[in-house]
C-alpha cells in the first residue's frame, strides 16, 4: 500500500495547487482504497494519505508523529516545514478537535504595522476602509493563499475554501491600527483584535456563502466579547454583489487591501467574484462586555446547532437546520431568547438495543429499558463520541433522522415505546480494584540481573520480577498511576465490554453530577529501554477510561420518560436586554408646554444632564 499510498498523496495535493485537475477522477479512486490508520495522535488514528475511510485533511506539529512512521507524511507548506499533514476519519471527530487552529505567529514579524485609512461609513453600523500596511505586514497577509493549508468548506451554506489560523502578532498590529482609526463610539470598551483568524478562499462560479449571522466570541473570566467583524479583502474583484446585508448595504467591488467593519448582528451574504480568485481574513473586535445575563434557551440553541452541524456531515439533511440554529443563536446573543421552531429535526438513535432520541441538547429514553444512570452515560458517549473498542460511538450507533410538525415532543413516548429494549444490559459492572492486585514484598536475594545483554547473561532459573525491589518501585508507581484513573472514571472500556461504575455519578435533586479524573485520556502502563526495573512492568490489560469533565446534566421524568439535558459549551450569555419604550420628541408650542415639567424627559427616564451624558457617549 506504501507505493499506492504515495501516489495518492502525491496526486491530492497537486490538485490542491490547481483546482482545475480532475478532482473527480481522484475523489472515486479515493473512495475505492480502504487501509488501516498509519499511526495516531492524541486518540485519533491518522492515514499519510486519502482513503475512503481517512478523506478529511488536518495539519499537526510533524515533532508530535510517531517518528517511525513520520517521513511518510507530506509538509506541503514550505514556509511551515514543521506542519504535517494528516487525514482524519470524520467520524472520530468530537467537540475537542473538530476545528483545526494552525500556528502561524512567525509569519508575521513583530515589525509588522498597520494603519487604517479613508474611513466611510456605508450604513449604521457597517464602515469601510482602507489597510495601510508596511511592506512586511504586506508581504505576509500576501503568502496566506500560497501557504497550501485550505480546507473545503463543509455543508452547503458555505461555500469555498477555508483555514483558521492564530497569530498574536498580526492581531496585535491590527488592534493598534484600528484604535488610532475607529470613530471615538467604536474606540470605547475595545479591547483588541481577537488572534484568531479564518483564511477564505472563493473561485468564480463556487456557491455563496449564504445568508448568515456571524458567532460572537466571549472570554467569560475577563468579561470580554466580539461585537463587529473585521473582514480584510487581500485581492480586488467585483461581485453582483460581493458582500450584501439584510437592509443594505450592498458592495459590489473592492481593491486590495479593503477593510469591512460591521457589527455582528448583521444578516449578510458573500459571493465570489465575477472573475478572479476572491481570498478575505476574517477576525473580529473584541470588547469589555459587563452587561451579559445567562439564558437557557440560547444555550440549548447553541448545542442544538454544534450537534446538528457535526452530524450534518454524514446527514446532509440537516446542514439547513444546523445553520439555522446557528444563526438564530448568534442573533440571541443581542436580542434575547429566540422563540421556539416546530418541525426541527431529531435524531434518533440505537445503540446495541438500547433507543433514544436527541437533538444534542436535549436526550429522551424510555422509562421502561434503562436507568438514569444508564441513560446518562449512553448520553455522554454520544456528546463526546467517546471510542468504544476501536470505534467511535457515532459510528456504532443506527442513526435516522426524524422530523415532526407537531409543536412540542409530546409525541417521543410513544415512539420509543414501539421499540424493543436492549436484549441484554448495555453496561456491566467492573470490580475496579480487583485489577489492582496488592503487589508481592520483594525478596532480598532476588538480585535484579547485571548485564544488559539476555544472549550473555541468562537469568538464573529463580528469577521472579514480581519480588525484585527495584520492579517493585516501579511497579507500584505504575500501579497508582492507573488506579487513580480507573477508579475516578465512570465509564471504563475494556475492549468492546463497557462497565458503569454507579459510584461516580452523584443524582441530585433535578440533576446528575458526573465525577471524573481531571485528566482524559487511553489507559495503559508504559514500558522503556531494555532491562532497566521499568522493562519488567507490562501491559496486564488496557482499559479505555472515559475522563468527561461536564457540567451537571439536568433531568427530569414522567410516568414514560427520562428527559436529559446536557450543556458542554455554556454558551447562553447574551446581552442584557430589555423591552424599552421609546418616545419620539417633538417640540411643543407655548400654548402645549408647561414650566417645571418635562414631558419627554420623564417618558423616557432621563434628567437632562443624563441626557447630555447619553449624547456624549453615542458621539
Amino acid at each position: 500500500m506504501s507505493d499506492a499510498g504515495e501516489r495518492l498523496q502525491a496526486r491530492f495535493f497537486a490538485c490542491m495547487r490547481d483546482p482545475g485537475q480532475a478532482r473527480e477522477q481522484l475523489m472515486a479512486e479515493v473512495n475505492a482504497v480502504d487501509t488501516a490508520p498509519t499511526t495516531t495522535l492524541q486518540g485519533l488514528a491518522l492515514s499519510y494519505f486519502p482513503s475512503a475511510r481517512f478523506k478529511l485533511l488536518r495539519f499537526v506539529d510533524a515533532a508530535l508523529l510517531d517518528p517511525a512512521v513520520r517521513p511518510r507524511f507530506a509538509r506541503p507548506c514550505a514556509e511551515l516545514p514543521e506542519l504535517a499533514a494528516v487525514f482524519v476519519d470524520a467520524e472520530e471527530l468530537g467537540y475537542h478537535n473538530f476545528e483545526n487552529i494552525v500556528e502561524l505567529g512567525r509569519l508575521f514579524g513583530r515589525d509588522a504595522t498597520a494603519r487604517f485609512v479613508d474611513s466611510e461609513a456605508l450604513a449604521a453600523g457597517v464602515l469601510r476602509m482602507r489597510l495601510a500596511a508596511s511592506p512586511s505586514l504586506r508581504e505576509a497577509l500576501a503568502r496566506l493563499d500560497e501557504l497550501g493549508l485550505y480546507v473545503r468548506a463543509q455543508g452547503p451554506s458555505r461555500g469555498g475554501q477555508r483555514f483558521i489560523f492564530h497569530s498574536a502578532e498580526l492581531a496585535a498590529a491590527l488592534t493598534d491600527g484600528l484604535r488610532k482609526a475607529l470613530p471615538a463610539r467604536l474606540v470605547r470598551g475595545f479591547v483588541h483584535v481577537n488572534p484568531v483568524f479564518r483564511c477564505n478562499r472563493f473561485e468564480p462560479g463556487e456557491p455563496p456563502f449564504a445568508a448568515h449571522v456571524d458567532s460572537p466570541y466571549r472570554d467569560r473570566s475577563r468579561g470580554h466579547a466580539s461585537r463587529y467583524t473585521l473582514l480584510l479583502y487581500l485581492t480586488a474583484g467585483r461581485g453582483e454583489p460581493l458582500l450584501s446585508f439584510a437592509g443594505g448595504p450592498e458592495i459590489h467591488e473592492v481593491a486590495a487591501m479593503t477593510a469591512v467593519l460591521f457589527e455582528q448582528r448583521r444578516v449578510h451574504t458573500g459571493n465570489a467574484f465575477n472573475s478572479g480568485r476572491k481570498v478575505f481574513v476574517r477576525t473580529e473586535l473584541v470588547y469589555e462586555e459587563p452587561r451579559v445575563e445567562e439564558s437557557p434557551a440560547v444555550a440549548a440553541l447553541f448545542a442544538r446547532a454544534c450537534y446538528l452541524g457535526s452530524e450534518s456531515v454524514f446527514a446532509p439533511e440537516l446542514a439547513a437546520a444546523a445553520h439555522a440554529a446557528y444563526d438564530r443563536a448568534a442573533a440571541a446573543h443581542w436580542s434575547g431568547p429566540p422563540r421556539d421552531v416546530s418541525a426541527e429535526p431529531v435524531l434518533h438513535k440505537e445503540f446495541r438495543g438500547a433507543h433514544f432520541v436527541t437533538d444534542g441538547h436535549d436526550y429522551w429514553f424510555h422509562r421502561g429499558s434503562l436507568g438514569r444512570l444508564e441513560c446518562a452515560a449512553l448520553a455522554l458517549l454520544d456528546l463526546l463520541n467517546a471510542t468504544v473498542g476501536d470505534a467511535p460511538f457515532r459510528r456504532l450507533c443506527r442513526t435516522r433522522t426524524v422530523v415532526r410538525e407537531d409543536e412540542d415532543r409530546s409525541w417521543i413516548a410513544g415512539f420509543l415505546r414501539a421499540q424493543a429494549g436492549p436484549p441484554e444490559p448495555v453496561f456491566a459492572r467492573l470490580d475496579k480494584p480487583a485489577l489492582f492486585p496488592e503487589l508481592e514484598q520483594p525478596l532480598p536475594d532476588m538480585d535484579f540481573p547485571r548485564s544488559p545483554d539476555f544472549e550473555a547473561e541468562p537469568f538464573p532459573p529463580n528469577w521472579d520480577a514480581t519480588r525484585n525491589e527495584r520492579v517493585l518501585e516501579v511497579h507500584a508507581r505504575a500501579r497508582l498511576w492507573a488506579m487513580r484513573r480507573v477508579l475516578a472514571s465512570p465509564v471504563v472500556m475494556l475492549g468492546k465490554e463497557m462497565f458503569l461504575d454507579p459510584s461516580r455519578f452523584v443524582v441530585e435533586a433535578d440533576r446528575i453530577h458526573v465525577l471524573s479524573h481531571d485528566r482524559p485520556g487511553p489507559l495503559h502502563f508504559a514500558g522503556a529501554r531494555f532491562f532497566g526495573p521499568e522493562d519488567f512492568i507490562g501491559v496486564d490489560v488496557t482499559l479505555g477510561a472515559l475522563q468527561p469533565v461536564v457540567p451537571p446534566m439536568f433531568f427530569n421524568e414522567t410516568d414514560e420518560l427520562l428527559h436529559l439535558r446536557c450543556d458542554l459549551f455554556k454558551n447562553g450569555w447574551m446581552v442584557v436586554h430589555h423591552n424599552q419604550v421609546v418616545p419620539v420628541p417633538r417640540a411643543l408650542d407655548g400654548d402645549d408646554a408647561t414650566p417645571d415639567r418635562t414631558p419627554w424627559l420623564d417618558a423616557a427616564g432621563l434628567t437632562l444632564a443624563t441626557l447630555r451624558s447619553a449624547a456624549k457617549r453615542d458621539d
